[in-house]
């Protein structure tokens, strides 16, 4: 009987939230297929659509409320799984500067109505890309003549920080770029415009190119991709996500070497997200339904546990 109780309260509700966090991950087990989503490069009504990365099938598109914007121009977008969230903006009338970022529901690629925005971090210039890392959103602007600048965010319309400008080797500043994620060592991978299939690392805090790192985005049998834009870096797999020849979804490796290919069926893309992994919950949002239940069931257990534990 003593050994019953050795574990004493402390134990017990460790042992509770063990179980918790362990039917938190089964439960996101079901949802282990890769997502990617891509922001349509179109004037009018561009949409957002989204594809799984590891059945390489279209599973859903919407019209986001910013496409309605006069003749808007599809840039950046992130993907947030874990809250239901994608942000994304958008070029006003085609190539004037970025109003607004903006969240909607991802609801599994159908989207729904803006759910919350917040201004250009950088007023007057045009957001090209979003990325993610440590909780935190990155906005790259500056189209479409610069200077290329990131802007760190708390993803709720507060800057971190000031801007960093992008410059290449020899001191130039980047003038054009369409294409920024996150990598592994902390360093920035952007490209230089549409029409390049070459990527380079830059470092975060001075805004420099280093030399040396330059990554090629590869197509099916090792062919280079004629143009490539947005990219992303997907942490699980260890790998990066490159829009080929704007309408495609190339899985590489750190290196540049091919791995699979993903074909969007909507027409030209220029940004392309996989999911961030990290939540970010801005006003007005709440946690899923299924977590919820989760925990819900996790607190019953620890009442049960306290229950058995004072009528032994």
């Amino acid at each position: 009987m003593g050994k019953r109780h050795t574990l004493g309260k402390t134990g017990g509700l460790a042992l509770t939230f063990a179980a918790a966090a362990a039917l938190m991950a089964i439960g996101g087990a079901a949802k282990a297929d890769r997502i990617g989503v891509a922001n349509q490069a179109a004037f009018g009504n561009g949409v957002i659509e989204s594809i799984n990365l590891d059945t390489h099938m279209v599973i859903g598109s919407f019209i986001p409320d910013g496409a309605q914007i006069g003749t808007a121009n599809g840039r950046g977008v992130q993907l947030f799984l874990g809250s239901n969230l994608v942000y994304y903006t958008e070029l006003s009338n085609g190539f004037s500067a970025t109003d607004f970022i903006r969240v909607a529901p991802f609801n599994n690629g159908l989207g729904g109505a803006d759910i919350f925005h917040f201004p250009n971090p950088v007023p007057g210039t045009g957001v090209v890309d979003l990325a993610a890392s440590g909780g935190f959103l990155y906005a790259m602007t500056g189209y479409p003549n610069g200077p290329e600048v990131v802007q760190k965010t708390d993803g709720m319309g507060n800057n971190i920080g000031a801007p960093v400008t992008l410059h290449k080797i020899g001191g130039a500043i980047l003038t054009a770029s369409d294409g920024f994620t996150i990598l592994p060592n902390g360093n920035w991978l952007i490209n230089d415009g549409d029409f390049v299939n070459s990527y380079n690392q830059y470092d975060p805090i001075t805004g420099n190119e280093i030399a040396g790192t330059t990554i090629q985005a590869h197509t099916t049998g090792g062919a280079v991709c004629g143009s490539s834009t947005g990219v992303d870096f997907y942490s699980p797999s260890n790998s990066l996500f490159f829009n080929c020849n704007l309408n495609n979804m190339v899985e590489n490796t750190l290196a540049g070497v091919f791995i699979a290919n993903n074909n969007f069926d909507r027409g030209n893309f220029e940004d392309n997200s996989t999911d961030a992994g990290t939540v970010i919950n801005p006003p007005g949002t709440v946690p899923e339904p299924a977590s919820l239940s989760i925990l819900g069931a996790a607190l019953i257990g620890f009442g049960l546990l306290r229950h058995r534990n004072r009528s032994a």
